[in-house]
């Protein structure tokens, strides 16, 4: 698979919509849509689950560089990791707040414990195609260019086929509690992104949420999906609307 050479900072720096900007206009609330992206407010507190999740993201994102060469980080190195990004990111942000009686090395144990249950059910190695790709789009009719960053491709083929390769789109998300079923089906992200990728390489693949709770014992499971041509236009019209 070819990567397009783009770096996500840059691409920022240009007016662009993006899925959470969808998403916070569809399903959140648009007048919060309104003060984040038009008038570009910031907010006057900022959950500390945020930091969080990007932390944990980064944390995956090593360790799906390093299974893309065959190896496999300790529970140990990947905790390090997270514990560095997110000490960097409340560092950045006098706005985090916590819930009451947490603190930062309460969140690291429990990231720590989270990524153990990752590494006892890792499964890509010699599939990885990409890991933290940026993507850039025109979307059609639209003023701006749709951007975003997809976790992880993968191929769903074996070493031995000789057919054309088949694509996965791989999302990391921490969750409150286990996603039920059929919620993945539903989610606007994965129409979003597998949208994206077919626009931007011609060819379509399928979409995996991979969820890792944020409970005292983590538990991690995965939801396939997949996304038509009517999945698509309906998009189309109401991003256009």
């Amino acid at each position: 698979m070819n990567t397009a050479n783009y770096q996500l900072e840059d691409l920022r720096k240009e007016p662009h919509f993006s899925y959470s900007s969808l998403n916070t206009f569809l399903n959140i609330c648009q007048l919060q849509y309104y003060f984040r992206y038009i008038e570009k407010l910031e907010s006057e507190q900022v959950s500390v689950a945020l930091p969080f999740g990007s932390a944990f993201h980064s944390a995956l994102s090593e360790q799906a560089q390093a299974a893309k060469q065959g190896k496999l980080l300790t529970v140990q190195e990947l905790t390090a990791a997270f514990a560095t990004y997110f000490k960097a990111a409340l560092a950045s942000n006098e706005k985090v707040i916590f819930k009451k009686d947490e603190t930062a090395d309460d969140l690291i144990l429990l990231a720590g414990r989270m990524l153990d249950s990752v590494t006892l059910e890792w499964c890509d190695y010699w599939n990885i195609e990409a890991v933290a790709l940026p993507f850039r789009i025109d979307f059609p009719g639209a003023e701006l260019p749709l951007i975003g960053e997809l976790d992880m491709v993968i191929s769903q083929n074996t070493p031995f086929d000789n057919q054309e390769t088949n694509y996965c789109i791989v999302d990391f998300k921490t969750a409150a509690r286990m996603w039920p079923d059929g919620k993945a089906d539903r989610d606007l992200q994965a129409t979003v992104f597998t949208y994206a990728f077919e626009k931007l390489y011609g060819q379509k693949a399928d979409f995996r949420f991979d969820i890792i709770t944020k409970t005292k014992n983590p538990a991690v499971k995965r939801f396939h999906t997949r996304r038509n041509e009517n999945d698509f236009a309906r998009l189309e019209r109401i991003v256009l609307e």
